[in-house]
């Protein structure tokens, strides 16, 4: 506004050299136009200086919003620490699973029923329940909390109120706890200490349906079920060097707590990143799996995921002593492989083929115990139509010694079954947080060691079907 007015009296002072030259009326004309100028430029000089008052209430309006939303967010925060909610995550889901067994001759839908029979005594066959490929980690539901605070400690819970890891072999009946885990970093973060119940870290495959660790198939392979430890409760350490994860626990081997001997396992696992789309880890488990015997297993798995293609693997070779169906020391050479590659965004079909070798001894795996079953008593009833309890093979899930179907009794306690499982399976996403699972599955054994309800005796081989709605959070 200065500056107009004195550009305004500089224009005024030269005028009158001008004005000597023009008439008075022509002189009289020109200064009506200039005012009428200068009146033009102090409206907009006046306009100017309104916006700008305008602009400076507005900005200090905003300025007083941005302080409350501050106060507020801070004062949120607060309370979220306070609450202990800070740095927590919540996620979890639910299966439902209908399964067909062909030679148990069952066919229903498997959803929070517990591997043992702790609500019911199993006199009536709907009560009678273990943990078998057909009845394994699927049929659930899982709640996972995970909180990481401050200085890097990591903590872990998921609770599954059916089918824990606890649950799993009988191992602690009733247990909700699946995992409860803490790392807490010293020298640095890549170096932790581990305690707790970690489920096993072996081969590529896991029980969770969704979340970080999933599987795309809704059984188990063999190696996971029968082969690899369940879970691990102890103390630990892992290093992280770049593409190398090295971790170790020492502990309980499936088991919350042991009274019956001293000697603890040792459970390791070491993973290497070869790049974005793949890797490969070793894990294995050393120590004692009861009062007599000793478990020593290592295994191989990879990975390969890239665009629409999945490709897992896994070998495993152990032994437990004096765990074999004849008494003697129990062998295993076990192979797993999967592939799945995605037709559609939204589609994608799999195949996964296992193989256990375990033949020696009447065969045996860590996790089968061979329970009692009435054979033909032909020593004192020649008809067959006595029977006489005995120690019999696992003929759920086709381990240990065959049947002779003509004399009832078993071929060859030396001599044990080798099974193989071959799995199609197909995945349609309804939304990202909800998928279907078919899976068409076949299993084999060298023997006969599946027991044929319908027929009562012993087939090669079983035919299952199992249909999953997977909903995660």
């Amino acid at each position: 506004m200065h500056i107009l007015k004195k550009a305004v009296i500089a224009i005024t002072l030269a005028f009158p050299v001008a004005a000597m030259a023009q008439s008075a009326q022509d002189l009289k004309l020109e200064l009506d136009a200039m005012k009428a100028r200068i009146k033009q430029l102090e409206a907009m000089v006046e306009s100017i200086n309104t916006k700008s008052v305008a602009v400076a209430a507005t900005s200090v309006e905003n300025q007083a919003e941005f302080n409350r939303m501050k106060i507020k967010t801070e004062a949120m925060e607060d309370q979220l620490e306070a609450g202990g909610f800070k740095g927590l995550k919540v996620s979890g889901y639910i299966d439902p699973t209908y399964i067909y067994n062909q030679r148990q001759d069952t066919s229903s839908v498997v959803f929070m029923k517990n591997f043992a029979d702790q609500n019911g005594d199993g006199t009536l066959a709907g009560q009678k329940t273990s943990y078998a490929y057909d009845n394994a980690f699927f049929g659930t539901a899982l709640l996972r909390f995970e909180k990481e605070m401050e200085g890097g400690t990591k903590w872990l819970l998921e609770l599954m109120p059916h089918k824990s890891y606890g649950d799993g072999g009988g191992y602690n009946i009733g247990s909700i706890v699946h995992q409860a885990t803490v790392s807490i970093p010293f020298i640095g973060l890549n170096n932790r200490f581990l305690a707790g119940q970690f489920g096993s870290w072996a081969g590529y495959d896991y029980p969770g349906a969704a979340g970080a660790q999933s599987k795309k198939t809704i059984t188990n392979n063999l190696l996971f079920d029968f082969v690899d430890p369940t879970f691990m409760t102890g103390f630990g350490y892992e290093h992280i060097d770049g593409p190398l994860d090295i971790k170790l626990i020492v502990g309980n081997a499936n088991n919350g707590r042991i009274t019956d001997r001293k000697s603890p396992s040792l459970h390791w696992r070491v993973d290497y990143s070869t790049g974005e789309f793949g890797g490969f880890g070793a894990s294995g488990l050393h120590g004692k799996s009861s009062a007599n015997t000793t478990v020593n297993s290592v295994e191989l798995d990879t990975f390969f995921t890239r665009g629409n293609l999945s490709l897992l693997g896994q070998v495993e070779v152990g032994q437990t002593s004096n765990g074999a169906y004849n008494g003697g020391d129990a062998k295993w050479i076990g192979l797993s492989g999967l592939a799945a590659y995605k037709i559609t965004p939204r589609l994608e079909a799999l195949v996964r083929m296992d193989y256990v070798k375990n033949s020696a001894n009447g065969g045996g795996v860590p996790t089968v115990v061979f329970g009692k079953c009435s054979l033909p008593d032909f020593a004192t009833d020649p008809s067959g139509a006595t029977t006489i309890e005995a120690t019999c093979g696992d003929y759920r899930n086709g381990f240990g010694p065959g049947i002779d179907n003509v004399t009832g009794l078993i071929s060859d306690p030396n001599k044990g079954a080798n099974r193989y499982a071959l799995t199609l399976g197909m995945n349609y996403s309804l939304t990202p947080n909800a998928i279907l699972k078919f899976e068409l599955r076949r299993d084999g054994s060298s023997e006969n060691t599946f027991y044929d309800v319908p027929s009562k005796t012993y087939k090669k081989d079983n035919l299952m079907f199992g249909a999953s709605t997977v909903v995660s959070f």
